[in-house]
């Protein structure tokens, strides 16, 4: 059996200490006092299970001094810091849970859980368990711990300096406890002196030999006039304080080390600035010169405690931050509210030591308080941010797995779905599934308003943890319901919102099934409500999984969407937005539909004898026309050789072909023809294309110039191209020399569309100004207009004047009927 075990049945027996009725004790962990006589155990109260620290004498370690007395005077001052420590409560100062018990074997009080005095911390294992443990073993303060400790205890001494009036006679590291969340608390008030008389110094016991140390202040950090004079002041304490820096930064060695000796610590005590200059260097330099004046021998040149602590040395943000902590149990709900605001910036400079077992502690502990979780969440989340996985899992997740499953303030629930995303990042899928999803969907299903808005913006964060069954089953039917019963248009846009996030992770069949009808009913005219469906739209018109076809679009998608384009309350951008996706679905609707059509045509079998239309490009056209410029060699005619041609054959016989009657234009060749001109192809092009070279007879006239009109030659293609003897009618833009009759001499006036030789009639006439013939008046230098060139046809066609000729009268003069 152990040492442990045997003093645990030791204490629990019949005539063990009293305390044991009310504390389970566990197990040894450190010492404290002088000569750190005091055992420190760890404890757990039994009557709410919290945690704390035994401290236990054991009468025993007396027994060597041999007087009774002398035993008895060691455990009356201990008896007496009791009693201090229960009368003067202050957040430095340590703090006691139960006042002192005793028996014939030993002493024990409780305090707050600590895990050792800073003696131990330096070095000094007097009255440790063996081995020692760990945590005392290389232990390294960093600055910030050191500097926030050091305030600590000023602030301390402070309070028994100026609201106690009182001297604590003996500042010291076995005198300084360190609890759990890292925080150095003052003890050791056993040999603590109340100022007389309002005096500032008064009389005072030296340390002698005569007396067991137990039962005397450390001398190695006695003030001088103390041990010299006999007297004492406050200012006392700031020099033993001097000294236990020192000691501090010299690696728990004490500047005096006297050895117990009255002798050593007169000679030493003239050495002291000797020995100060050899520990200064460690120092900081804005605590050489503080610390210099305290360790003075004139008590003029030290400084009180209040204004140590006014040190700009002491001016941190961390540190302002570890000392509001500290208060809160002094702070009202509003003042801790304000706190915890200004602790959110400042936690990614805290040192991840003192993070976790300073400020996270106090968290957690105020997490739980149902008034303030939702003002505490803020900053535990912070840390959650900047931890590591390691330190998430080990400190953090036990933490916030009850803080997620315990009644808490809707705000608070919220301000957790706000910051999924972080605790998502580092918490295992195992116990997203147990912890986290619970949380939302029973938010989804709260009836505050802000809670379900949270839940549905957390709900794209856990997309990836759910499988289609349950966003189909839960998720999906929860969003829709949410959207109908709301009429807050927030909740409504979160619910769309949260639709649009679930669309990449939802099966083509549930998105048609479920989520088109339910957007294609929504009648909502509110601007910001159609912008949320109108972006559910464009994230399916991004990707064909989703299934929106053409034929959705044209049907179900636009018929809803197009009223909202004359909707009042739509700005510039959403507009834009809007016309945007409309055009995106013609587009998609154009190019399908135009896709399928061609696939029809080309599939499509063509009737025989139909021609097979197809597009021709602008360049297949040009290469055409050249193919039929090489082999028509069209030729290009004046009206100036019009003319001179027609001169010449009106002495000529009238041939049958001249005088065939116009080619009557089927309906079907007006068809084929306008086909032929809607590629880019005139008639005699197509005359062109039609017949081989060696068929060609006639010319097309093509304007030269857009100055000088040409006319068109059409071949009469009626009879295959052979030249009848049967007598035609010409039309009126037929060309040749038979245009005005059969040939004989008889007056006539040509038409405007006639060419040939011009019969003049004898009587003269009034010529005008813009006649396009020559002959027709006797100036041979003018030519005659188209006003009197039709008159003169009118006056061959009636004689009389006052009678308009018909079109078919001039027609048959024409045909020299």
């Amino acid at each position: 059996m152990d040492m442990f075990s045997m003093l645990k049945q030791t204490l629990t027996a019949e005539g063990a200490n009293p305390i044991t009725k009310y504390y389970d004790i566990g197990r040894h962990v450190a010492s404290a006092g002088p000569e750190l006589i005091w055992k420190i155990y760890d404890a757990v109260r039994l009557e709410d299970k919290k945690q704390a620290s035994v401290f236990i004498f054991e009468k025993k370690i007396a027994d060597k001094l041999h007087k009774p007395r002398r035993r008895e005077t060691v455990a009356e001052i201990l008896r007496r810091e009791v009693r201090q420590l229960g009368r003067i409560r202050h957040p430095q100062i340590l703090h006691i849970l139960h006042h002192v018990e005793e028996n014939h074997d030993s002493l024990a009080f409780a305090t707050e859980p600590v895990m050792g005095s800073l003696a131990n911390f330096l070095g000094n294992f007097d009255r440790l368990p063996n081995p020692v443990p760990a945590e005392f073993k290389d232990y390294e303060f960093t600055e910030l711990d050191i500097k926030y400790g050091i305030l600590q205890v000023t602030e301390a001494l402070a309070y028994l300096h100026g609201s106690e009036q009182m001297l604590h006679g003996n500042v010291c590291p076995a005198s300084i406890l360190l609890t759990k969340r890292g925080c150095w608390k003052l003890s050791g008030l056993g040999f603590a002196e109340k100022a007389r008389d309002g005096k500032d110094s008064f009389p005072c016991q030296p340390w002698t030999s005569k007396s067991p140390k137990m039962a005397q202040p450390d001398l190695d950090y006695v003030a001088p006039e103390i041990q010299l004079d006999k007297n004492c002041t406050t200012l006392s304490d700031m020099f033993s304080l001097g000294m236990l820096i020192c000691t501090i930064y010299n690696d728990g060695r004490p500047l005096l080390d006297a050895q117990h000796s009255t002798a050593i610590y007169v000679k030493r005590i003239d050495q002291t600035n000797e020995f100060f200059g050899e520990v200064a260097h460690k120092m900081p330099l804005p605590l050489v010169e503080p610390v210099e004046k305290m360790i003075h021998r004139d008590i003029r040149y030290r400084p009180t405690a209040q204004l140590f602590s006014l040190l700009k040395y002491f001016n941190d943000p961390i540190v302002a931050c570890l000392q509001h902590i500290d208060l809160l149990e002094l702070k009202d709900i509003s003042q801790k509210v304000d706190f915890y605001n200004q602790l959110i910036p400042v936690i990614p400079c805290i040192p991840k030591k003192v993070l976790y077992d300073h400020v996270f502690p106090v968290l957690n502990e105020e997490c739980r308080i149902y008034e303030l979780t939702m003002h505490t969440l803020p900053p535990f989340l912070t840390i959650v941010d900047y931890s590591t996985r390691e330190e998430y899992a080990e400190i953090i997740f036990p933490a916030l797995r009850y803080i997620l499953s315990m009644p808490k303030p809707v705000q608070a629930t919220a301000i957790i779905l706000d910051r999924l995303d972080i605790i998502l990042a580092k918490t295992p899928q195992e116990e997203i599934k147990t912890e986290v999803l619970p949380l939302v969907f029973n938010t989804l299903d709260s009836n505050s308003l802000h809670g379900q808005e949270a839940a549905l913006n957390a709900i794209g964060m856990i997309r990836d943890y759910l499988d289609e069954n349950v966003m189909k089953k839960m998720v999906l039917p929860r969003a829709k319901s949410l959207f109908y019963k709301s009429t807050n248009v927030k909740i409504r846009i979160n619910a769309l919102s949260c639709i649009d996030k679930l669309l990449d992770s939802l099966d083509k069949m549930i998105i048609l099934d479920e989520v088109l009808p339910f957007l294609t009913d929504i009648s909502c005219q509110d601007a910001d409500v159609v912008m949320a469906v109108v972006s559910i739209y464009k994230h399916m018109l991004s990707d064909k999984k989703f299934g929106l076809t053409h034929n959705l679009i044209a049907t179900k998608v636009m018929p809803p969407l197009i009223p909202h384009t004359v909707n009042p309350g739509l700005s510039m951008e959403k507009f834009s937005a809007l016309m945007e996706v409309l055009r995106e679905m013609l587009e998609n609707i154009d190019r399908q539909r135009r896709n399928k059509m061609k696939q029809e045509t080309e599939s499509a079998p063509l009737p025989r004898g139909s021609l097979k239309m197809r597009q021709i490009g602008s360049c297949q056209l040009e290469e055409k026309i050249l193919m039929d410029e090489k082999l028509g060699q069209r030729n290009y005619l004046s009206v100036d050789d019009a003319l001179q041609n027609a001169h010449k054959s009106r002495t000529a016989p009238s041939t049958p072909e001249l005088q065939q009657r116009p080619k009557q234009v089927s309906p079907n060749s007006q068809r084929k023809n306008h086909s032929l001109q809607s590629l880019g192809c005139s008639l005699d092009e197509k005359s062109t294309l039609e017949r081989p070279t060696e068929a060609l007879r006639r010319y097309s006239l093509v304007p030269p110039g857009p100055s000088t009109p040409g006319i068109g030659l059409i071949p009469d293609d009626r009879h295959g191209g052979e030249v009848t003897d049967r007598p035609r009618r010409p039309s009126t833009q037929s060309l040749g020399t038979g245009l005005f009759g059969d040939g004989t001499d008889r007056p006539r006036r040509p038409s405007t569309h006639s060419l040939g030789p011009v019969v003049i009639p004898d009587q003269e006439r009034r010529t005008s100004r813009g006649s396009i013939f020559g002959s027709l008046v006797p100036d041979p230098n003018r030519r005659p207009s188209f006003s009197s060139f039709g008159e003169s046809v009118a006056n061959l066609v009636t004689p009389d004047p006052n009678r308009r000729p018909s079109f078919s009268s001039v027609m048959q003069f024409l045909s020299g009927k």
